[in-house]
């Protein structure tokens, strides 16, 4: 029979061998790569499937129902009916979905198996189902959470991380260091924060005013600064020696030193400020005086 012509086939719907001739179509469309349009009618009650084909890839799907999932499925069910192939019937789109290659490659294994029965034969059945749907698109891989949202799970573990860590030094100290030492050691790191919080607080004081210094109040400010740093050192100093051995006592001198050269070098900027806005005031010529000259 010439497929390539408009034609129906068996037009009875209680005629025997219709699914043998739906895959006859079928068939027919992947051996001559056509283009065209099925049409599927069921016989036993309303329904109704149009297949477009472009060079025997099927792009669409249509009949009575708005889904081609719900058309395909249906199909599935369909036992007694017509088939018509008009090649003129065409369309410049694409529409199949993942979805609807499933159902449609799942309608071509049942066809494959029927087809067998009904006396088509073997040889031409093979790769049925393969040549009509290695073309179509396929089921997206599932990327694991931790690859899709990198970036939320990735904060999660890098927060679990620095509990851990804060966990493990806090089991670290716990299993190595006495209750009362412990004790010492946060009364002695309060302190310390304390007395490096008051040090910035008298840095800021002197800054403010070695802003407003003029040039016999830069020294003053300077020296103020420096005495005070000093001071806080050696209080520091002295705390860290009444309770920590000389091991951890130098680990303390260390972190007081670097806090004693945050606040000199403090003073020191405000000091150069005070100093340059001092020199620039000094080289700023006298304003103008008076009103103008006799005669002018």
């Amino acid at each position: 029979m010439d497929m390539e012509r408009t034609s129906d086939l068996h037009p009875h719907p209680a005629r025997p061998g219709f699914l043998a001739e739906v895959t006859l179509a079928l068939l027919y469309i992947r051996d001559t790569r056509a283009t065209g349009r099925i049409s599927i009618r069921n016989a036993e009650r309303f329904g109704l499937a149009h297949l477009y084909f472009n060079a025997a890839r099927l792009i669409h799907i249509a009949g009575d129902k708005p889904a081609g999932e719900a058309i395909l499925n249906d199909l599935l069910t369909w036992s007694r009916g017509s088939v018509r192939f008009d090649a003129a019937l065409l369309v410049n789109y694409e529409t199949v979905t993942w979805q609807q290659a499933q159902i449609f490659a799942r309608w071509l294994a049942f066809l494959e198996m029927r087809g067998a029965m009904h006396g088509i034969p073997r040889a031409r059945l093979d790769g049925f189902v393969h040549s009509f749907t290695e073309s179509l698109p396929m089921q997206p891989i599932a990327l694991p959470e931790e690859i899709e949202y990198y970036d939320k799970h990735e904060e999660v573990a890098l927060a679990r991380q620095w509990q851990r860590l804060n966990e493990g030094v806090q089991h670290l100290i716990e299993r190595t260091v006495a209750e009362e030492q412990r004790q010492q050691l946060k009364q002695v790191s309060q302190r310390v924060n304390g007395v490096v919080q008051q040090a910035g607080d008298v840095t800021q004081e002197l800054a403010k005013r070695a802003f407003k210094a003029t040039q016999e109040g830069v020294r003053h400010a300077a020296g103020a600064a420096q005495e005070a740093a000093r001071q806080r050192a050696l209080q520091a100093e002295e705390l860290v020696r009444e309770a920590l051995n000389q091991e951890r006592r130098q680990q303390f001198m260390q972190s007081t030193q670097r806090t004693v050269e945050s606040v000199r070098q403090v003073a020191e900027a405000a000091q150069d400020v005070a100093r340059q806005r001092a020199l620039r005031a000094d080289q700023s010529p006298a304003p103008a005086t008076g009103g103008l000259g006799e005669g002018q």
